[in-house]
């Protein structure tokens, strides 16, 4: 049997792992902007939780493609986004950008735990899951106490 320590990545992991590299650049990218450009004070909190999280989940991979001597992907960098450029976006249309965005990383690290074997790269989803979730709540529950919550239909 191999012996975990030196596991090398299989192609599961190293697309999700991929995979997951473009989306945090890129929500550091977007946050980055949104963070410039809110005015609600109870939306920035959101904000800065992801910008969080995606730089810490950056970190964790940059050290594990090092470690595994695998490529670093470029991803995307402060030349993808003007912070500076002009409020595109309601604060309310910033909470559903992140709500359907927790929603895309629960699904994506859901199928990720299905596709990964080697622990350190489960617990990495886990914590991406864990995550997605608790940023689902803080949206949701914002959403609902400020009244743009479009909830499902009753049946």
């Amino acid at each position: 049997m191999e012996d975990k320590i030196k596991m090398r990545l299989t192609a599961a992991e190293m697309s999700t792992l991929w995979s997951r590299y473009l989306s945090d650049t890129l929500a550091v990218c977007v946050s980055s902007y949104f963070i410039e450009k809110v005015e609600d004070e109870e939306v920035r909190p959101i904000i800065e939780f992801t910008l969080d999280v995606a730089k810490g989940n950056i970190t964790i991979m940059q050290e594990l493609f090092k470690k595994e001597n695998f490529p670093v992907p470029i991803g995307f960098t402060d030349q993808d986004v003007n912070p500076k450029a002009p409020k595109l976006f309601s604060d309310t249309f910033v909470l559903m950008f992140f709500r359907n965005m927790s929603i895309l990383a629960m699904a994506a690290s859901s199928a990720a735990l299905g596709l990964v074997t080697r622990a350190d790269i489960v617990d990495f989803h886990k914590r991406i899951l864990n995550c997605a979730v608790k940023l689902q709540d803080l949206t949701r529950d914002l959403m609902l106490e400020q009244g743009t919550y479009i909830r499902p239909p009753y049946i």
